[in-house]
């Protein structure tokens, strides 16, 4: 019997009401060992001496050291084992949005909410813990602990270090044979209200069959990751911005045009993403994370607002670039209105380029009305 309880998996209760912690003992104390403490001085010091705990459930109001405290001194822990052991946040009626949002800021991986029943309880216990044993990990195989290194288990996808070990290989490759590259960074819009509104078994749904789409979008030679939690990375060889832009545009826009049904009703969650593209100059001395802190500059443009947008830039001195002449919109209208076509015509390449901005703002911000002008024009 001694050998089944050490074989259950360990978690930890955390919460200041003793009715609270017996509650959650009462319900998972059958498939689980249950641990309880009731403030977050008490739980650190568990954690510090406990290396088999498997997942914290916590309270957010509490005495001595609440669980924000708690979170902000996972994360920042330099023991691996503590800096990422799942962490569910136990909220009360008291604990609004703002709350749920600066606990996910702080790292929380999940929530529950007061009273909880047995099975919403014993849902997030199976979906968060660990069954396979610390000596059963210790002796898993070299290859499989790299997989868990660089692949991305919820989408299939390339994981950060992946995508940071191809960027840095790329980027030497394209310093030394001018081969330029593009580099594309694309986030969810609002995605930790989205969390938190519908949870994690949902958002989950979302960033997998979002990843299985990208993964079917780009070429062999090009590479996808999910580098964040709702974070996707690209690089394109061989691209040039403008098609760069065409294809993310195209992938946003499928994005958009997806519905994912929400139990219990089936009502249905639609969601936008942002982008942000750069084209490095390959004449400059920088390593793989500055361009990826460009690219995340005009990510963060494109967010602006509503977000749904595309934002691009090159730095490439080696791109061919057009020029084109500067056009004053409204003297080319006069000479519309005064019957001189002729006088625009050698002018439409630069034309097109100056009001290809104006152009696309209409698109996106009055599209009906857009597209009924076009209509009435080509009526004409």
């Amino acid at each position: 019997m001694s050998e089944e309880k050490q074989e259950k998996p360990r978690i930890l209760a955390v919460d200041d009401s003793r009715v609270m912690r017996r509650a959650m003992s009462r319900v998972l104390s059958k498939d689980y060992h249950v641990i309880e403490v009731e403030n977050g001085e008490d739980a650190w010091t568990v954690l510090l001496n406990d290396d088999l705990i498997q997942v914290v459930f916590t309270d957010l109001s509490m005495p001595y050291l609440d669980g924000y405290g708690l979170l902000e001194r996972m994360r920042a822990s330099d023991d691996a084992r503590i800096r990422e052991l799942p962490v569910i946040i136990i909220t009360g009626k008291e604990d609004d949005d703002d709350a749920k949002q600066e606990a996910l800021d702080k790292g929380a991986n999940d929530f529950i909410t007061k009273p909880f029943d047995s099975v919403q309880l014993q849902a997030r216990a199976k979906a968060h813990v660990t069954f396979k044993q610390t000596s059963k990990k210790l002796s898993e195989t070299s290859d499989k602990l790299e997989r868990q290194a660089t692949v991305d288990e919820t989408t299939g996808l390339g994981g950060q270090r992946y995508f940071c070990k191809v960027g840095d290989e790329i980027l030497a490759y394209a310093v030394r044979h001018q081969s330029p590259f593009v580099l594309i960074r694309m986030d969810i819009d609002n995605f930790n209200d989205l969390f938190i509104k519908h949870g994690k078994k949902i958002m989950d749904t979302v960033l997998k069959t979002i990843g299985e789409k990208f993964d079917t979008r780009v070429r062999q030679e090009d590479t996808v990751a999910r580098i964040g939690v709702s974070k996707f990375g690209f690089i394109l060889r061989e691209t040039s911005l403008e098609n760069a832009h065409t294809l993310i545009d195209r992938m946003r826009e499928e994005v958009q045009g997806m519905a994912f049904k929400v139990p219990p009703n089936g009502d249905l969650l639609k969601l936008t993403m942002s982008a942000g593209i750069y084209e490095p100059d390959l004449e400059a001395k920088q390593e793989f994370k500055d361009v990826i802190a460009q690219a995340e500059k005009y990510l963060a443009e494109a967010a602006g607002e509503n977000g749904n947008r595309v934002v691009s830039h090159s730095d490439n001195k080696l791109a061919a670039k057009p020029e084109y002449e500067d056009v004053n919109i409204l003297e080319l209208l006069e000479q519309l209105k005064q019957n001189k076509p002729d006088a625009l015509a050698p002018k439409i390449d630069a034309i097109l380029h100056h009001i290809q901005p104006l152009l696309k703002f209409l698109a996106e911000n009055a599209r009906d009305k857009f597209q009924a002008v076009l209509q009435q024009i080509s009526k004409k």
